[in-house]
C-alpha cells in the first residue's frame, strides 16, 4: 500500500506520516474489495457494484483531471470515407485507406499519392479548429491514428508514413488552448480488425493477422514520446477489436499494453490507459476475464474501458422509434456505471425512419436524443467523445458536432454543465 501511495504522489516524503485524507479511502477499499470477492462467483451484478464502489475511492488517489468531454478527430491521421470525403470523392470505390491508396497509385503513382496524403495532413486541421474546439465548450481531443504514423509501414503495407510531427503540432496547440488529448492507436499493424477504421477492410481477416508485438512497440514509442507532456492524458491501445479476437487473447494483449506503457514512462496519476471493449454485448466477458485472470482493476491503475454506442447500425436500431433510443440511452446509463469506463464515440445519427417532413419536430427530436445521450455518458468514470468534428457533407448531419452546433441540437451551455458536474 505504501509503495501504491508513493506511486501516486499521495504518501507523505521520508517516510512521515500518510495524509489524513487517504485513510477513509484505503478503509473503504478494502472493505469493497472484500465484498467483490464473495460475491463475484455469486452474483455479477453485486460484484460489478462492489468493484464500482472500490474504484470509486481508489480514483481520487491516483486522478484529479476532469472526465473528458470532448470529439473526435477522426479522418486526418487514418482516412476515412466520411470525414476523409475530399479524398475519397476523387476515387469512386475506395472503402479504406488501403483502398485509397492503392487507387490513388494506379492513377497518378505513388510519389504523387504520398504528396496528396500529406497536402491533407497539412490542411485537414489547423490551429483555428482546436480554438474553436475549445470555445465550443469541448475540454478534450480524441486523435485516432494508425500505426504507421508512429513506426511506418511494417512489411508489406502500403500505407504512408511516418508523420509524428503532426501529432506533435497538435497536441502542441491543445496545450496552449487547454485541451487534454487523448491518444488514439485506431489501426494496429496487421489490424485489430478486418473493417476500414482499422485502415484496411479485407474480408480474409484473421485475428491471428493482428501484430500484437507490433503493436506494443507502436505504444512504447507513443509512451516513451509524450509522457510528462501536460496535455496527454489518455491513450487508446487499440480500436473497435473484432469480436472474432478471443476474450483471453484480448486481456492478455491490454495486461501487455498496460506494462508496456506504465514502463515507458507515463504514469498513472498522469495518464490514463484506455482499453477498447467496443460492444457492450462483450462487456461482461471482458470484464470477468479481466478481473479474475489478472486483478486488472486493482493491479493496473488508472485503467478504462472504451464502448463505442451508436443508434444507427443494424437492423434492430432500424426498427426502433424514438422512444425506444432514448430508452436505450438511459440503459447504457446504468450499464456505464458497472465499470471505469469512458465513450470513445458516440453521434446523434438516428434512422431516417424516426423522422417526418417537419424541420421542428426533427429538430426537437434531435434535441432531446442529445439530450438523453449526455445525461447517459456522463456517468462514465472517463468520460466521453463525440464522433466527429467534421464529417461528409452528404452524411446525416449527425455526425458532424459543427452541424449540430449550428442547428442548435448540442449547445456549449449543455457541455459546460456536463464538464462541470458529474452526477
Amino acid at each position: 500500500l505504501a509503495a501504491a501511495l508513493a506511486e501516486a504522489g499521495c504518501g507523505a516524503a521520508g517516510g512521515g506520516a500518510v495524509e489524513p485524507w487517504l485513510a477513509p479511502h484505503v478503509r473503504a477499499m478494502t472493505l469493497h474489495a472484500m465484498a467483490y470477492w464473495r460475491e463475484v462467483s455469486l452474483d455479477l451484478s453485486k460484484a460489478a457494484s462492489s468493484l464500482f464502489r472500490f474504484l470509486e475511492h481508489q480514483r481520487p488517489l491516483y486522478w484529479r483531471r476532469p472526465p473528458w468531454r470532448g470529439v473526435n478527430l477522426g479522418g486526418w491521421l487514418l482516412l476515412e470515407p466520411g470525414p476523409s470525403n475530399e479524398l475519397f470523392s476523387q476515387f469512386d470505390g475506395a472503402r479504406c485507406e488501403w483502398h485509397l491508396l492503392q487507387r490513388m497509385g494506379e492513377s497518378v503513382g505513388m510519389e504523387r499519392a504520398a504528396e496528396a496524403v500529406q497536402a491533407h495532413r497539412e490542411t485537414f486541421l489547423l490551429e483555428d479548429d482546436i480554438r474553436r474546439i475549445s470555445a465550443l465548450g469541448f475540454n478534450s481531443v480524441r486523435i485516432p491514428f494508425g500505426y504507421w504514423a508512429v513506426t511506418g509501414p511494417v512489411g508489406n503495407d502500403i500505407f504512408i508514413g511516418p508523420c509524428l510531427e503532426y501529432l506533435d503540432r497538435a497536441v502542441a496547440w491543445c496545450h496552449a488552448y487547454g485541451l487534454q488529448v487523448l491518444l488514439d492507436l485506431h489501426g494496429a499493424p496487421g489490424g485489430e480488425s478486418g473493417e476500414k477504421p482499422c485502415g484496411r477492410e479485407r474480408k480474409d481477416w484473421h485475428w491471428s493477422k493482428w501484430n500484437f508485438e507490433g503493436s506494443l512497440e507502436a505504444l512504447r514509442v507513443l509512451a516513451e514520446r509524450y509522457r510528462g507532456h501536460p496535455a496527454v492524458t489518455g491513450i487508446a491501445v487499440c480500436n473497435e477489436p473484432s469480436e472474432m479476437v478471443p476474450a483471453d487473447v484480448l486481456c492478455r494483449f491490454y495486461d501487455g499494453a498496460v506494462r508496456t506503457i506504465r514502463g515507458a514512462g507515463m504514469r498513472p496519476d498522469e495518464v490514463s490507459i484506455v482499453l477498447p471493449v467496443y460492444r457492450t454485448e462483450r462487456l461482461d466477458e471482458i470484464w470477468r476475464l479481466w478481473n479474475r485472470d489478472y486483478d486488472g482493476f486493482a493491479r493496473h491503475v488508472n485503467v478504462a474501458f472504451d464502448l463505442h454506442l451508436y443508434h444507427c447500425f443494424g437492423p434492430w436500431w432500424q426498427r426502433q422509434g424514438l422512444g425506444s433510443h432514448l430508452r436505450m440511452a438511459k440503459r447504457h446509463r446504468k450499464i456505464l456505471r458497472r465499470v471505469p469506463a469512458v465513450v470513445g464515440e458516440w453521434s446523434l445519427a438516428l434512422p431516417p425512419r424516426i423522422f417526418s417532413d417537419h424541420v421542428e419536430e426533427m429538430d426537437a427530436a434531435q434535441r432531446a436524443f442529445a439530450a438523453a445521450q449526455l445525461e447517459a455518458y456522463g456517468q462514465a468514470s472517463h468520460g466521453w467523445f463525440f464522433w466527429n468534428w467534421r464529417d461528409c457533407p452528404r452524411q446525416h448531419a449527425g455526425w458532424d458536432v459543427q452541424k449540430c452546433f449550428e442547428r442548435q441540437w448540442l449547445t456549449k451551455s449543455q457541455l459546460m454543465d456536463a464538464t462541470a458536474t458529474r452526477k
